[in-house]
């Protein structure tokens, strides 16, 4: 049912599309999503969802700036922040993606890395978003073990390699527990990569 005191807010009709389209896109799948599909999702008409969104690409350029990269700054880059050091930030965010999968009992997959897979080979304004949510990710993870190595917690590692090794387990492994659905691989990661980090962060 609509919401007439709602519909009368257009910022607020915006961002019930934009987080119906979300859903929709790390669920299912931005191809197989329609926009007809949306409106039901997000409960407006037809004239509003053209008002705000006059094509699905519209919609899904606004899902990545809006949500997508909201999701990986929430999970990643935050917590880089507020930890001491990336293994504790690494290890804590791992922790608490694989309590959050396993309370859903639902893994949908990396957000970001959804989107990358289904829109990179079609639309050059899409994946260069896509780029920069990465590229954003990566700079705060690189930063993080910089910081680590200026301060003298870890030695003998490339920071900006051993970033794109995080990004990349984690985004594998969020795939392989997608199409298992099974949060294993992730449990697996966390592990190998604590074990991998705890050598570069010995003390000489």
């Amino acid at each position: 049912m609509i919401d007439n005191k709602r519909t009368n807010n257009p910022e607020g009709v915006r961002r019930r599309i934009i987080d119906a389209a979300y859903e929709a896109f790390v669920t299912q799948g931005y191809l197989a999503t329609g926009m007809l599909e949306l409106r039901e999702r997000a409960s407006v008409s037809g004239g509003a969802m053209a008002h705000h969104f006059p094509a699905k690409r519209d919609l899904g350029l606004a899902v990545i700036s809006d949500r997508v990269a909201d999701a990986v700054r929430q999970t990643w880059i935050e917590p880089l922040h507020r930890c001491v050091d990336a293994p504790t930030a690494i290890d804590l965010i791992f922790e608490n993606v694989i309590g959050e999968l396993t309370q859903k009992d639902r893994v949908s997959g990396c957000p970001l890395n959804n989107m990358a897979m289904e829109v990179s080979q079609h639309d050059a304004e899409m994946r260069a978003l896509v780029s920069a949510v990465f590229a954003a990710w990566h700079e705060a993870m690189s930063a993080k073990f910089a910081a680590d190595v200026e301060g003298k917690h870890a030695i003998g590692f490339n920071p900006q390699r051993t970033a794109t090794l995080v990004i990349a387990a984690y985004s594998g492994a969020m795939a392989m527990a997608k199409a298992r659905q099974d949060v294993s691989p992730l449990n697996d990661c966390r592990a190998e990569l604590s074990e991998l980090l705890a050598e570069k962060y010995r003390r000489p």
